[in-house]
């Protein structure tokens, strides 16, 4: 196979056609031209075993109103299984759409994008239903999301707590 490294942010749902799991390439951080974005396909045979690394693994995923869409997420590993793990990503006409946003919310513009992207009002996204599409030990990894995520921090009384706030 020919050496194929990408950007975590220039996954395509082409490329999960082709190769439907992906890993970071850290070991090759040195690398001219590659940093710890770069991935590369990762290769297997039989169930993946997901819970000591971190992949990007080819998920399908079901709107509201029944629409399917393609994407990616990233199996529990490490013992973690909460959103800001999974991290899923749709793929619609030809860009992103992420539904866990790290620390801020995300803006009026974004979400606005977001549902012109979708072809669709908040009533028909949500909930969404998804199922990752890579056999894996354990069974797949299914899940509901609600809305758009990012994390609360409850502060003083317990600063590491998160908590989840639909936009």
């Amino acid at each position: 196979m020919a050496v194929i490294r990408k950007q975590a942010y220039d996954l395509t749902a082409e490329d999960f056609e082709i190769y439907p799991v992906w890993e970071y390439a850290l070991d090759e951080e040195g690398v001219e031209g590659q940093d710890e974005s770069t991935m590369r396909p990762f290769e297997h045979s039989g169930p993946l075993d997901t819970s000591k690394q971190q992949l990007f693994v080819k998920a399908h995923f079901t709107l509201a109103d029944g629409t399917r869409f393609r994407g990616w997420l990233t199996p529990p590993c490490f013992g973690e299984s909460d959103f800001g793990t999974l991290q899923p990503v749709i793929f619609a006409d030809g860009e992103r759409i992420h539904f866990w946003n790290g620390v801020f919310p995300p803006t009026s513009e974004e979400l606005k994008k977001s549902y012109e992207l979708l072809g669709r009002n908040p009533e028909r996204v949500f909930p969404i239903q998804f199922s990752s599409s890579v056999e894996l030990i354990g069974g797949p990894v299914t899940g509901m999301i609600p809305a758009f995520l990012y994390p609360v921090f409850q502060q003083p009384a317990n600063p590491s707590a998160l908590n989840y706030e639909d936009c």
